[in-house]
């Protein structure tokens, strides 16, 4: 720089050789020095930016790098978030968190989709959770939310909650509180569980148990029902077989009691002959036969002898009476639906029971006009002697059965009341279920009522029962003239 400025001086100054002025040669000394420190400080410059460059090239890949990483972090957070939701999608089980201080919560998408509302930034707090709670299990879930803040329990409630459509869904919450230094609640953590078709199948599944027991109940019904048919049928048989070797004897005893008055008869006639000519006797023989009628007490006999035997005519028809109202109670030769006489089918009730009441109730019969009735009469028979039997059993001394008949429209009513004790109204829905009784262990087996209930069902009919404690008891069964 210094020769090539030196060089200009010369031309312009036009000399053609020689030195320079000193003043310019002092110029062109400084103007060289200047250039130097410029090219110094140009140098120091470039060799800064130099540096800060490679600085910046560094930095910017370790920016590159935490950027990198940072990202894949985001990535992998939200694959974590996404696998979360489909997990908390698939248990069906949302997540919550309930700042108590500033009175927020925050639920997770599941648990919004459980509550049946939108993902929505509204503000969510305490108190539109619990407008989401079923109204019936409001007061529940906040004692089990008052107990768990005070430390009592751990937070865990089972409750149904209300969508804003209108669905009503079962869950089950569990969750936990967190404390600060002072022992307050500051955070509660949880999750919300949705168990609604668990619940469903619980239902369903004690729905499905129900009405097992109730068939259950049915088939053993009628188990009892056809052995107490069966031993009916039994005592039918028996009671027939019974009837017809009684009717033997009964029949030729009757008959003969007949041909004996008869014979009775004749020979008091033929007595009566012989006393009228007993004053022509010797007084010898008179004095014998005297003796032999004092001894045997003819006057006695003569005046007990048909008497004797009217009774004893009279027991052998009764006898009779008793056979033919078993075998009419039995009815074992009908099996099909008849026409019968309900009032026959009573009094040869009352004749087969008649020891089970004769010490303990007058009966009185009321019977009405009333049309035979389309009927199993030896089944309506087992009706009539339940409803007597108890009425009899139910009176402690001495009392009164009535037994009532009459027709109303298209109905007979049949009616036996009795002023025994009474039956007590938590008793009264359940007197005609199986093995319900009120009398002591055995005395009874809890059957004869219901399979009374299934006879009259079984006729399209109905039975009724009215009665007050102290007072008595009224069963009234109601057939149709034609079962349908």
């Amino acid at each position: 720089m210094h020769n090539l400025l030196q060089r200009q001086l010369k031309r312009y100054l036009g000399e053609a050789a020689g030195d320079l002025p000193p003043s310019w040669r002092a110029f062109v000394a400084a103007v060289d020095e200047a250039y130097k420190q410029a090219d110094a400080d140009r140098l120091m410059i470039e060799h800064s930016l130099e540096k800060m460059s490679q600085e910046l090239t560094e930095r910017n890949r370790d920016l590159r790098q935490e950027l990198n990483e940072r990202q894949q972090t985001e990535r992998a957070l939200r694959k974590s978030e996404a696998s979360l939701a489909r997990a908390q999608q698939i248990a069906r089980l949302g997540s919550w968190e309930w700042n108590i201080a500033e009175n927020e919560v925050v639920w997770s998408q599941e648990s919004y989709r459980i509550f049946g509302i939108d993902d929505s930034p509204e503000k969510a707090d305490y108190e539109r959770f619990m407008g989401l709670v079923h109204p019936d299990d409001r007061d529940s879930v906040k004692r089990a939310v008052d107990a768990s803040l005070h430390g009592t329990v751990p937070y865990r409630v089972e409750h149904r909650i209300v969508q804003p459509k209108g669905a009503v869904r079962h869950v089950l919450e569990q969750g936990t509180v967190a404390m600060d230094e002072s022992g307050n609640p500051v955070r509660m953590y949880g999750t919300i569980h949705d168990i609604t078709e668990r619940k469903l199948a619980e239902l369903a599944l004690q729905k499905e148990k129900e009405e097992q027991a109730a068939l259950i109940r049915k088939l053993e019904e009628a188990h009892n029902q056809l052995l107490q048919s069966e031993k009916m049928a039994s005592i039918g048989q028996l009671a027939a077989g019974v009837a017809h070797e009684i009717n033997n004897p009964t029949g030729y005893v009757s008959s003969n009691l007949g041909t004996l008055r008869g014979y009775a008869e004749q020979l008091l006639a033929v007595l009566a002959a012989y006393e009228a000519i007993d004053d022509s006797l010797a007084p010898d023989q008179g004095n014998k036969i005297r003796a032999v009628k004092k001894q045997a007490e003819l006057e006695y006999l003569k005046e007990d002898l048909l008497p004797l035997l009217a009774e004893s005519q009279e027991g052998i028809g009764r006898v009779r009476q008793i056979v033919q109202d078993l075998k009419d109670f039995s009815h074992v030769d009908e099996s099909e639906w008849l026409v019968a006489d309900l009032h026959k089918g009573l009094d040869s009730t009352l004749n087969v029971v008649n020891n089970e009441i004769k010490y303990k109730a007058v009966v009185v019969k009321e019977y009405g006009d009333i049309p035979h009735v389309k009927c199993l009469a030896s089944q309506l028979n087992q009706v009539f002697m339940n409803l007597l039997v108890n009425a009899a059993h139910a009176i402690a001394e001495k009392g009164t059965i009535t037994i009532r008949t009459r027709q109303v429209g298209e109905e007979v009513w049949v009616e036996v009341e009795d002023t025994g004790s009474g039956i007590a109204p938590e008793n009264l829905n359940r007197i005609f279920d199986p093995f319900f009784t009120t009398k002591p262990v055995g005395k009874g087996t809890g059957l004869g009522l219901s399979l009374s209930y299934g006879i009259v069902q079984k006729h399209k009919g109905h039975i009724e029962v009215e009665s007050e404690l102290g007072k008595g008891t009224t069963f009234r069964v109601r057939l149709p003239l034609e079962p349908a």
